[in-house]
């Protein structure tokens, strides 16, 4: 993957858990928080576990 992938996927996973985070202060759906939290945690998760060598293919 190309640095410049790896950079994007980062931002948008961070941006994603701060969109989380803002809307569980501003009391917005549930459903909408806990999912943008998730979705940036697995972003995040599967640059991790690819860079460390997890990733078999």
């Amino acid at each position: 993957m190309n640095k410049s992938t790896k950079t994007v996927i980062v931002i948008i996973g961070i941006l994603s858990i701060l969109a989380g985070i803002y809307g569980f202060f501003t009391n917005a759906e549930s459903t909408v928080t806990y999912s943008g939290i998730f979705i940036g945690v697995v972003l995040l998760g599967s640059l991790f576990i690819n860079k460390n060598g997890l990733d078999k293919s």
